[in-house]
Formats: structure tokens, sequence, C-alpha cells
């Protein structure tokens, strides 16, 4: 059967038995109000049988000042229907990533290639000798590698080029003055001496005119028209300088490689 609270209005399920012959004394466990309950009669029997059947709460009997036994009546809870969770509650929460540390990530990430990048071309030899396949790519970047460890090989000192003059001597030099189609023109003439045993390209040659103060006043470059000479050999050369300088007092026949230096 169900009894309400007079106080609070509070309805609680009990057994009718419990409140048989006489009824008793009941308090509310929610307001701790206190009255007497009549015994049910024949129609409230029938009506608590139409009732669910639920767990009926356990008795708590007491003394009172006018000796009647009572017991305190437990609130009847009905069970909470489990409702779905809304769409997405099940996910797992999202951590609350700061913007430093993904930062430091990058910089990590970008020291790390930077590493790399420095080790592959630092230790070429070593990483060509235990990755073989890696030499292709080096060649492919324009590096060859030295795989046996042994140092590049070093290319030999340059051999000092030999004077012109330690291998020839001009010899037999003529200056003179002609008239060429009314044209006054100097003509020098002379022999050059080849004083190894080897053949020899004949060099270029190169005249100066000077003056009375030593000064040179025109020069030209012509090669002989011979192109070697044998060994011991002699070979003529001839050239010619349509109006030459008048204040020129002297004349030199030099090799022209001899004089850039």
């Amino acid at each position: 059967m169900i009894l309400t609270c007079p106080e609070c209005s509070a309805r609680y399920l009990v057994d009718p038995q419990a409140l048989l012959p006489k009824g008793r004394t009941v308090r509310c466990a929610k307001c701790r109000h206190i009255w007497k309950e009549a015994a049910p009669d024949s129609a409230l029997s029938t009506e608590t049988k139409n009732i669910p059947e639920t767990k009926a709460p356990s008795a708590d009997t007491d003394n009172t000042g006018d000796g009647e036994d009572k017991f305190a009546v437990r609130r009847a809870q009905r069970q909470k229907r489990l409702r779905p969770l809304p769409k997405g509650s099940n996910l797992p929460a999202l951590q609350d990533h700061k913007y430093g540390g993904s930062l430091w990530g990058w910089y990590s990430l970008g020291a790390f290639v930077v590493i790399m990048v420095s080790s592959f071309l630092i230790f070429q030899n070593s990483i060509s000798h235990w990755w073989p396949p890696s030499q292709k790519l080096y060649r492919a970047l324009g590096m060859e590698s030295n795989i046996s460890g042994s140092p590049a090989p070093v290319a030999p000192p340059k051999q000092p080029e030999i004077l012109a003059q330690a291998l020839f001597e001009i010899k037999d030099t003529i200056p003179t003055k002609v008239i060429i189609n009314g044209v006054v023109t100097l003509k020098v003439e002379g022999n050059i001496i080849n004083i190894t045993n080897k053949t020899q390209p004949l060099p270029l040659l190169r005249i100066s005119l000077k003056d009375k103060q030593g000064k040179v006043i025109r020069k030209w470059t012509f090669k002989p028209s011979a192109a070697t000479i044998s060994p011991k050999g002699k070979a003529a050369f001839s050239t010619s300088l349509p109006h030459p300088p008048g204040n020129a007092t002297s004349i030199s026949v030099t090799f022209a490689a001899d004089s850039r230096r």
C-alpha cells in the first residue's frame, strides 16, 4: 500500500501487514514527521494488490512516550531509466596542446635535418664505403668520393716554363731602310739558332725601336716563316715597317714570350 506523509506529502510503499492489527505510528524518512497510521481495510488491501511489486523498505522500530510501536518508512524511489549518451560523447577527450610545445617540435625537426645533411657531406668517404649505392647520389650531386680513404691525388707542380733565350740565339740582325712602292720602309733581317739537341717550334719575335734616351717609341711582334727548327739548326727571319719614326736611333730583337716577363 502507499502511505503519504501529511507534512511533506512524500509517498512511500509499505507492506500492509506491517500495520496490522491496529495500525502503527510511523515516521517520515524525509522530514522526520511522526503520525499514527490506521490499519488498512479490505479496500486498501485490494488496492495494494494492483501495485507492481517493489522491494519493501526496512522498518525501523522505536518506542515512543505512549508505549506504541512505530517504524520509519522510506520514500519509494523510482529506478532511473538509462538515457543513451549524446552522439560523440564517448569520444576521447582532446588534450590541450600548447603552441610553444609545437614550435619547439619544429625547431627540433629543423636541427635534425641540418645535422643529417651536414653528416652526409662531411662523412662522404665513410658513407660511400659502407653504403656503395650512395656513390650514385654523390656523382649526381657532382661530388666524387675517395672510397679508399687515402688522400686524394695531388696534381704534380707545374714545371716552370723554359725561357726562349735558353733554347735559341738571335744572330746577324741587320736593319736597313728601303723604298717599296715609293714608301720608306724599315726592313729587319736576321737568324735564329737552335742551341738544343731537339727540334723546337720557333717562338714569336718582337722588334723594338728606341730613341736617344733609350725610350721605346715603336714595337711590333711577328712570327718567323718557318714553323720549327732542327737541332743545332738555323732559321732566317725577316720583317718590315712602313714609315718608320725618324727619331729612332736603335733597334732590338727579342723573344716575345721573354719580353712579357
